[in-house]
This record gives C-alpha cells, sequence and structure tokens, in this order.
C-alpha cells in the first residue's frame, strides 16, 4: 500500500502508524490454514452471494468476485452454476483457493480463474453482471483514494446493467472505544496445525480521525512456545458516509441489509450489507 496523494495523508499520525496499517493489510491472511479454522462456521455471507449471483449472472457471464481470500466464497458460487473471476493480493490466499478448488468437480474447476491483482488497480473488460466484495474485504481501503480507486475499477468491469455487491461492519462505538490494555474475547481451541491448546485473545487500538482500527489477535500455547501476535487493519465506514461515498463516485444504492438474511439495517446490526449499482 503506498502512501496516498490526498489530503486523506494528514489523517496518518506518521510513519509507525502507517506502516502498521500496512502490515495489517497482509498480516492476517499469511497464514491460510489457521485463516479458513477460524472462519470455518461462517456460512451466511457465502450463502447470500450465491443467492444474489442466481438472481442476476448469466451462468455464461463471469462473476467477478475482489480479494476472494481462500475460496470459501468462491467454491459456493461455483457449487451454484456460476462462472468466476477471483482476485486477491495474497498469495498465501490465492493458493488455499487453488487447493480447495482443486478438490471440486470438474465441471466447477473449468469455471474457475484466480488472479493476483489488487482491488484498487485491477482491470476487467466492461462485460461482468456482478462484482462481489465479500467479508469486510471493502475495509481495506484506508482512504477516500483508495475507494475512488476500487470503485472506478469496478464500474469499468460491470456491464450496462450490472451491479456491485459487498459487505463492511456496522461501527460498534462502544467496542471500537474498547482499551487497547487489556485483552477481550478470551477463547481455548486446538491450533489446527501444531495441535496445541491454545489461547485466543485480542485487543486494538482506534484512531477516530482516519477511522482505522489496528487489531492485535494474540496467539498463546498453553503449554510450551512463544506466544504469536497477527495484525489487521480495517478501515471503519458509518452508514451514511459510506452511502456518501458511493454517492459522490456515481453508486446508487438499491438494497441495504444488517446481515445476510435480508433483516433491515439497524444500530444493533453487526453488518452493512449493500447491493448498488452504477449511474
Amino acid at each position: 500500500m503506498k502512501r496516498p496523494d490526498s489530503e486523506a495523508d494528514d489523517f496518518f499520525e506518521g510513519d509507525d502508524f502507517f506502516a502498521l496499517v500496512d502490515k495489517g493489510a497482509q498480516n492476517h491472511y499469511e497464514n491460510a490454514v489457521l485463516y479458513d479454522y477460524e472462519y470455518r462456521r461462517r456460512r451466511a455471507d457465502a450463502k447470500f452471494y450465491r443467492e444474489l449471483a442466481g438472481e442476476l449472472a448469466d451462468p455464461k457471464q463471469a462473476v467477478l468476485e475482489l480479494a476472494c481470500g481462500s475460496g470459501r466464497v468462491t467454491s459456493a458460487l461455483l457449487r451454484g452454476g456460476h462462472t468466476v473471476i477471483g482476485c486477491d493480493l495474497s498469495l498465501s490466499m490465492l493458493r488455499r483457493a487453488a487447493a480447495r478448488i482443486a478438490k471440486m468437480g470438474k465441471a466447477h474447476r473449468e469455471r474457475i480463474q484466480l488472479v493476483r491483482a489488487d482491488m484498487r488497480r485491477f482491470v476487467v473488460s466492461g462485460d461482468v453482471p456482478l462484482v462481489i466484495a465479500a467479508f469486510n474485504s471493502f475495509e481495506h481501503l484506508y482512504t477516500r483514494t483508495d475507494v475512488e480507486a476500487a470503485l472506478d475499477c469496478v464500474r469499468r468491469s460491470l456491464a450496462p446493467g450490472g451491479l456491485f455487491a459487498f459487505d463492511v461492519q456496522n461501527p460498534d462505538l462502544s467496542w471500537l472505544t474498547r482499551s487497547p490494555k487489556k485483552r477481550w474475547a478470551k477463547t481455548t481451541f486446538t491450533h489446527p496445525e501444531t495441535k496445541q491448546r491454545t489461547i485466543y485473545t485480542t485487543n486494538h487500538d482506534y484512531d477516530p480521525i482516519s477511522q482505522i482500527c489496528l487489531i492485535r489477535i494474540y496467539y498463546r500455547p498453553t503449554g510450551p512456545g512463544p506466544e504469536r501476535v497477527i495484525h489487521l487493519s480495517q478501515r471503519k465506514f458509518f452508514p451514511v458516509e459510506l452511502e456518501t461515498l458511493l454517492w459522490a463516485n456515481k453508486f446508487r444504492v438499491i438494497k441495504r441489509y444488517g446481515d445476510f438474511s435480508g433483516e433491515p439495517l439497524s444500530a444493533d446490526s453487526e453488518s452493512q450489507v449493500v447491493v448498488c449499482e452504477p449511474v
């Protein structure tokens, strides 16, 4: 991630903060096995995007999935009969996606193309009926410049009448302002690689000016071995702000939900699920 040439640069508090943001954009995705283990029960979003693709996309045309990660949503789209172009910047995630898809049938494997690409700088010919950015991947667009670049790429990829669907978290100020000196969400699990019993905890720092959250995830073995820390950085988007950013980039919100079952967005919603179209 390069330092943006815009007034958004003024929001960063120095090179150390910027370096942590950059580290958090990558670190969480380096261990694909652990990543898949942590999110193995997450299915509602994959079902939502598969059903949306079934309503909107001609199977003969490709669905473009940005930040496809380890292929969790990708494989659901393939099982739905769709052709998919999956893009991600992380080589470890793409390798994991390729391994996942290799276990599927030949008909599925023939309908997938995996590409290493940055969601701010990708090029797909403008005939895609649906672009997807699942599981908070839009939160890796840390500045207005990043958002504008990504939305421009989406616009140039979409066929006339095409849609862009994505989800981000609904910011929870009580969570964001928790003390960074404490640890939260303590859970004990068996690590999928080391097979050691491991204690999971997390904490974070939130900068209310840049709206970037620097999350630290701790893995401490109950037996011998060092504690490991994984970094994750996310840009938080508040509902009216998000709609305004889309409007400023000539996208109109046509559906907005508070979860993947279609419930209305409310103060208690954990997610913002958005379907929009260029205008």
